[in-house]
């Protein structure tokens, strides 16, 4: 005898098997019981999650032998044939194959003849919403006033695409996917009576693959014991599906939490090794921080929205104590907008390396290495004490008339910022600022008093500032990276950019990102904020008063402020 696969062999035959569906099985049974049953029904709903088996097991009860009844005898010849698909009463058609206007006129002339020997001749017309819109129009009258023996059932994956006409001559049933933990439980029952060795995990990872069509996660299973000889693991769902590992997962996004860009780099570049399809782990890693955005919210009152094996919602909440609510809806927003960069790109692993660079980067550290492995100590340079004064001159800031800020002193005859460095140096090495020492720093200056606010202050608290804007957008933080205060009057600051910097400068004077900033600013600096952002050109002036004379006459401008170093 040939193989049955098993998405055949354990196709259900009543009512009381279909999966996941108790609330369609439950209404046609009861319109059986009281005879009330339609002459047109509309199955709709994502592929192999029944629709097709509930109208053989509809079919069945109309037709059987002292019926119709809500549970056939499967062992009789009428059924039997029914379920084989070869009963001269029972017609199955296919709508994409099917679809023309011929076909339906056909259709319409056979309807008039009585069954053969059932009670009702019944058409089940899959994939309907393949029809022409000439066929759908052939089919109205008789699908209005049809015959009493003939009942037509539909079953559709795109109820969108069925004429309104159609629909509303139909009773219509709505089928849902099958939840994960419903698959695993009667993937169990099966693997059982098949005499499978599997693990719960395999079993899981499955039911995920399977995305809560019971078909998909029976035709996975088949294959997958042709492989292993009945005896399934992890390690072959994993292999075969090209998914990735959960641990794995986890590592990853424990790297982000971490704010550990190699590790995360690391992680990811073992994913790639092992030849797993980098834009489903795009998907699976945005499904996971879905997960925690749930569980954060909601805790455990929500858990039955975040459909895993309870073993794998326990993890899940240990590793949401690592994020705040606003660091895992930026990770969404990240992940979404690199799923969309990543259908422009020929490279897909760039997009997503891209990606958890800006996640795990925080502000004020090096982006481009975050580990725990320890740096090496830089050198300061120390001018001596002869040279110091004549060594340096800080910059000037500049008003014209125009009301734009310029640093330069002199006159502008170069736009680059040059520097004149002393000629008697010396270097130390510097030592490491404890860590409990850093802390303590930004805390005074987080909670210094703000009720004189000064240009100087704004500056010492701008790593404070942008880290909190960092909480709210990562972006908008790494733009105002760039940027320095260049004044501050009756709650007016002005951030100033160079030229290179124009970019950054006009990204943040968009309407969200400049509502953002200011939000942020005013909660932090607990006033009324208003920033501006200015484009500014910076260069070294010379000493002399003469040239800083020549300078305002040149810009029509005045000296806001002036230093130097003693």
């Amino acid at each position: 005898m040939s193989y049955l696969v098993l998405a055949r062999k354990h196709r259900p035959q009543t009512f009381a098997d279909v999966i996941g569906q108790e609330h369609i099985t439950q209404l046609l049974k009861k319109a059986i019981e009281n005879n009330k049953i339609a002459h047109a029904y509309l199955f709709c709903g994502p592929r192999g999650i029944g629709k097709t088996s509930c109208a053989r097991i509809l079919a069945m009860c109309l037709n059987c032998e002292n019926g119709p009844k809500t549970n056939p005898d499967t062992k009789s010849f009428i059924c039997q044939e029914i379920a084989k698909g070869t009963s001269f009463d029972v017609l199955e058609i296919d709508g994409a194959s099917n679809r023309g206007i011929d076909e339906i006129r056909t259709l319409r002339e056979n309807a008039k003849f009585a069954p053969s020997y059932g009670r009702f001749k019944i058409y089940i017309v899959d994939e309907v919403h393949m029809l022409t819109t000439e066929a759908f129009n052939a089919l109205l009258k008789t699908l209005e006033e049809p015959p009493e023996h003939v009942k037509f059932i539909f079953a559709t994956t795109d109820p969108n695409k069925v004429p309104a006409t159609i629909l509303s001559r139909c009773q219509r049933f709505d089928f849902k996917r099958i939840s994960i933990n419903t698959i695993v439980e009667h993937l169990t029952e099966i693997s059982r009576r098949e005499n499978f060795e599997i693990d719960q995990e395999a079993l899981f990872a499955i039911s995920k693959a399977a995305q809560g069509s019971f078909r998909d996660a029976l035709s996975i299973l088949d294959q997958l014991s042709a492989l292993s000889d009945r005896k399934i693991a992890a390690e072959d769902v994993f292999s075969m599906l090209g998914l990735v590992e959960t641990q794995l997962l986890f590592n990853l996004v424990d790297a982000i939490g971490e704010k550990n860009t190699v590790k995360s780099f690391e992680v990811f570049d073992e994913i790639v090794d092992k030849g797993k399809d980098v834009k489903q782990l795009m998907k699976d890693i945005t499904e996971h921080f879905r997960h925690l955005m749930i569980i954060k919210v909601g805790g455990k009152a929500l858990g039955k929205l975040v459909d895993y094996p309870v073993a794998i919602k326990e993890l899940l909440l240990a590793q949401c104590e690592k994020f705040s609510l606003k660091e895992i809806l930026l990770a969404i927003d990240v992940l979404i907008e690199t799923q969309d960069t990543a259908k422009i790109m020929e490279s897909v692993r760039m997009p997503l390396e891209i990606a958890f660079a800006r996640l795990t980067y925080a502000p004020g550290q090096n982006p481009a290495v975050t580990s725990s492995q320890p740096t090496p100590k830089p050198a300061v340079v120390e001018p001596s004490s002869t040279t110091a004064s004549k060594s340096f001159t800080p910059v000037n800031v500049l008003k014209n008339n125009k009301g734009e800020v310029d640093f330069s002193g002199g006159k502008k005859t170069e736009s680059k910022l040059t520097e004149t460095v002393a000629p008697s140096i010396k270097q130390k090495p510097i030592e490491e600022e404890p860590e409990a020492m850093k802390a303590v720093e930004t805390v005074a200056i987080e909670n210094e008093p703000l009720a004189d606010l000064t240009v100087e202050r704004i500056k010492r608290m701008w790593d404070a500032l942008t880290q909190a804007t960092s909480k709210r957008k990562m972006s908008v933080a790494t733009f105002l990276q760039e940027g320095t205060p260049v004044s501050f009057h009756n709650n007016h600051l002005i951030v100033g950019f160079t030229k290179e910097f124009q970019f950054h400068k006009e990204s943040l004077e968009s309407q969200d990102n400049y509502r953002l900033v200011q939000e942020v600013f005013s909660e932090k600096l607990q006033a009324n904020i208003i920033v501006k952002y200015e484009t500014v050109e910076v260069s070294v002036p010379k000493q002399e008063d003469d040239d800083v004379q020549d300078a305002l006459a040149t810009f029509q401008g005045k000296v806001i402020s002036r230093w130097h170093n003693e």
